[in-house]
């Protein structure tokens, strides 16, 4: 399986690393194949490696290789030349209908470039694995990927975080009352601003952890600024007695993650975006509720769980965060956590992979 080591990114790194865990224990011999994220060089200097394989895996989003995402046509060139089995996993398939915010020029060439690589993608690979199903009508509608190649498997859950006891944890963090949790990049596109400018009608504490800089957008001064301009904003308008920032350098590697997740009552996922989530994931392995925005990811997910609720406008969150809270509502959304997880561990993803690499042998 290929995918960027934990040092140079941290998402899709990190799930990729428990999934071949997960593999392995289901019986499978899969080794991981990793390079730096953003630099292809890294992968191309050992590419030749890949001849041994019988199957290779990939783990992919746009832009992970660098370059715009041209190393991709490379690397797929080089699968398909020789002959080499491949699966890929597309973490994001964005539409043409996409807005991107950027220039006529820009936008075009965007468009065109994602029109041919997953055009390539649908053809080398012998499986395209999405963890949507709204992505499946993207990629075999408008990029013509034989529906036949695509496969639904979502985003494995983790089965074995630590165990904390939630009374004890919150004093720790000294936190006490409902604790509504942000975690994660703090970038304009997972919303903290929608929540943080209605936080007098929600009631504390809004809790935002996240890194002072870049974790996986490796622009830097684009989280500081958007951190700065948020915490400008609850000074500016007295909102401190509702909103916590908790700025430090955090990741899932880090026994304080998970205390977050364990000392919260809900997890706020407001994104703007139509892409998937790690921090839902996460969420449901510590059993913990979620709160969403009105984006076809997460309005899939409630359509079969109850253990997220979404916001059809931004205006909706405080009613909706006080509805979730009621303790009929709460329990269930806890128990549909449960079942989540039962049905989405990722002992049974990885059941489910080692079937697909069988059926291809």
């Amino acid at each position: 399986m290929i995918f960027p080591t934990r040092e140079s990114e941290k998402a899709i790194s990190g799930y990729s690393v428990t999934l071949t865990e997960n593999i392995r224990k289901a019986g499978q011999e899969i080794d991981d194949f990793t390079y730096e994220a953003g630099n292809s060089k890294t992968l191309f200097s050992k590419i030749s490696q890949l001849k041994k394989y019988d199957i290779v895996h990939i783990q992919h989003e746009y832009n992970l290789l660098g370059g715009f995402g041209l190393p991709f046509f490379i690397l797929y060139f080089y699968l398909w030349i020789n002959k080499i089995k491949t699966i890929t996993t597309m973490h994001t398939v964005l539409s043409q209908r996409e807005k991107f915010k950027s220039g006529p020029i820009k936008t075009f060439l965007r468009k065109v470039l994602y029109q041919i690589q997953n055009r390539v993608i649908g053809n080398v690979s012998e499986r395209v694995i999405l963890h949507a199903d709204f992505f499946k009508k993207i990629l075999s509608e408008e990029y013509k990927v034989s529906k036949r190649k695509i496969v639904i498997i979502p985003q494995g859950i983790i089965e074995d975080i630590p165990k904390y006891n939630k009374n004890i944890i919150k004093k720790e963090l000294g936190l006490s009352g409902p604790v509504y949790l942000f975690i994660g990049s703090m970038i304009p596109d997972h919303g903290h601003d929608i929540i943080i400018n209605q936080a007098d009608k929600i009631g504390k504490t809004i809790l935002v952890v996240a890194n002072p800089g870049s974790v996986n957008d490796r622009n830097s001064d684009r989280t500081r600024n958007y951190l700065e301009q948020n915490q400008d904003y609850v000074l500016k308008n007295k909102l401190f007695k509702f909103v916590r920032f908790d700025i430090s350098d955090i990741n899932d590697k880090n026994p304080q993650w998970w205390k977050y997740f364990v000392a919260s009552d809900l997890v706020l996922l407001p994104y703007r975006g139509g892409i998937g989530s790690g921090i839902f994931a996460h969420s449901i392995a510590a059993k913990i509720p979620v709160i969403a925005s009105n984006i076809q990811y997460f309005n899939e997910i409630s359509k079969n769980y109850g253990c997220l609720r979404t916001a059809k406008k931004d205006s909706n969150y405080p009613n909706i965060i006080k509805e979730a809270m009621k303790p009929q509502n709460y329990k269930k959304m806890v128990k549909e956590s449960e079942r989540y997880l039962k049905e989405n561990g990722l002992s049974v993803i990885g059941k489910k992979y080692k079937k697909i690499y069988s059926g291809l042998k």
